[in-house]
This record gives C-alpha cells, sequence and structure tokens, in this order.
C-alpha cells in the first residue's frame, strides 16, 4: 500500500511538472512572439526613418542644386547687365569725347592767334608730339585739326622761337632739361632719344650752345642745388 501511494505522488509530481514545463514554454512562446512583433515594429520604424532621411537627402540635393543653377543664372544675368552697363559707358563716353571734339573745333575757331598758340603748346605737351624727331608741319597740323597756314600764323606769334624748327627745338630742350633731372640714371643718351632729338651729337650741341654748359654739367649743377 505505501508503495502505490508513493508511486502515485510521483506520478502527480510528474504530471505537475509536466504542465509546468508546459506552462513555462507557453508562457515563453507568448514573449517571444511578443519581443518578435516589437522587433517586427522596430525594424519598420527604423526603414520608414531611413525612408525618411533619404526622402529628406534626396529635396536637399535636389533643393542645392536648384540653388546652384539659380546662381548660375543669376551670375549670367549680372554679367549681362554689366556689358550693358559698359557699352552703355561707352557709348557716354564717345558722346561725351565728340561733343568735346566739337567744342573744341568751335573754341579753337574763335582763338586769336596768341590764345591759339597757347592752346597749341598745351597740345603739345600732352600728345608729346614734338617727341617725334621727324614731326613735320602737316602731320602736326593733322592732328591737331588745323590747316598748316594757321599753325603757323600762330607760331609767328612767339616772341623768341617764332618758326616751326625753332619751337620743336625749344619744346625738345625743355622736355631734355626735365628728363635730366627726374631721371638721373639715364644715359645722355636716352634723354636725347626720349626728348625727339635724332641724334645725341645735335643734343649736346644745342644743349651748350643754348645752356653754355653740357647736359652732363647742367644735371650735377641741379643735383647740388638739390
Amino acid at each position: 500500500m505505501q508503495d502505490a501511494l508513493i508511486l502515485k505522488l510521483i506520478i502527480v509530481a510528474l504530471a505537475a511538472t509536466f504542465v509546468a514545463v508546459i506552462f513555462a514554454l507557453v508562457l515563453s512562446f507568448n514573449v517571444v512572439q511578443k519581443l518578435m512583433k516589437h522587433n517586427t515594429n522596430l525594424l519598420s520604424e527604423v526603414r520608414k526613418r531611413d525612408e525618411q532621411q533619404a526622402s529628406t537627402k534626396e529635396a536637399f540635393y535636389q533643393t542645392e542644386h536648384e540653388l546652384h543653377k539659380a546662381e548660375e543664372e543669376l551670375k549670367k544675368a549680372q554679367d549681362k547687365i554689366n556689358d550693358m552697363m559698359r557699352q552703355a559707358n561707352q557709348a557716354d563716353s564717345a558722346d561725351t569725347l565728340l561733343q568735346q571734339e566739337i567744342n573744341d573745333v568751335t573754341h579753337v575757331a574763335d582763338m586769336t592767334d596768341e590764345q591759339l598758340m597757347s592752346w597749341i603748346d598745351g597740345q603739345m605737351d600732352s600728345l608729346g608730339l614734338h617727341r617725334n624727331p621727324n614731326a613735320t608741319l602737316k602731320e602736326i597740323a593733322q592732328t591737331l585739326g588745323l590747316t598748316q597756314r594757321r599753325v603757323t600764323q600762330a607760331i609767328k606769334t612767339r616772341q623768341d622761337d617764332n618758326t616751326l624748327a625753332e619751337y620743336l627745338t625749344t619744346k625738345r630742350l625743355l622736355d631734355g632739361c626735365r628728363l635730366l633731372v627726374e631721371q638721373p640714371n639715364w644715359t645722355v643718351d636716352a634723354v636725347a632719344h626720349e626728348a625727339g632729338f635724332g641724334g645725341t651729337t645735335t643734343f649736346r650741341t644745342i644743349f651748350r650752345n643754348r645752356f653754355g654748359m653740357s647736359p652732363k654739367q647742367y644735371r650735377e649743377k641741379k643735383r647740388l642745388m638739390g
């Protein structure tokens, strides 16, 4: 009897253990299912977030591309505006220059010979016409927009050097004097050439006859005078 009772107890215990194990398995299965569902939801959220990020990046790159295109178009438009303004300025400058030339011609026509000589002298300095050793009356008159006779008449009003040759020589000598002082490192040959003399010998001879000293002596004298 006692052995039968023990056997029953063992069977009951095994059955209870089996039930407990089954219950535990069921609970574990439910937990695993919940975890898998949770993980699936998480993965879905992650994929959605990745898709949103990808979409945001694509939108950003598209916006950036559109911005670059807009900047290029703006630059082209600005360049076109600048070209138009430059052309307009050139047109204005041309109109101004033309009007100035018209005014100069009208003004010169009304000048006396003395006034014209003063104007010619300023133009000679500005344009450097006397620095051409082969300058002729015809070329000078054409450049100044005057007749040869008008230029000759104006030069005759000078008290000294009242011929074209004498006037040009004086202009070249004055340029030579200036260059001897302003360009102390230049040779006399370079000064003579720049001033418009055909050769150094001519420059030295005329310079000594006019000032009583050589170009080198003149330069040294000016240097000592400070």
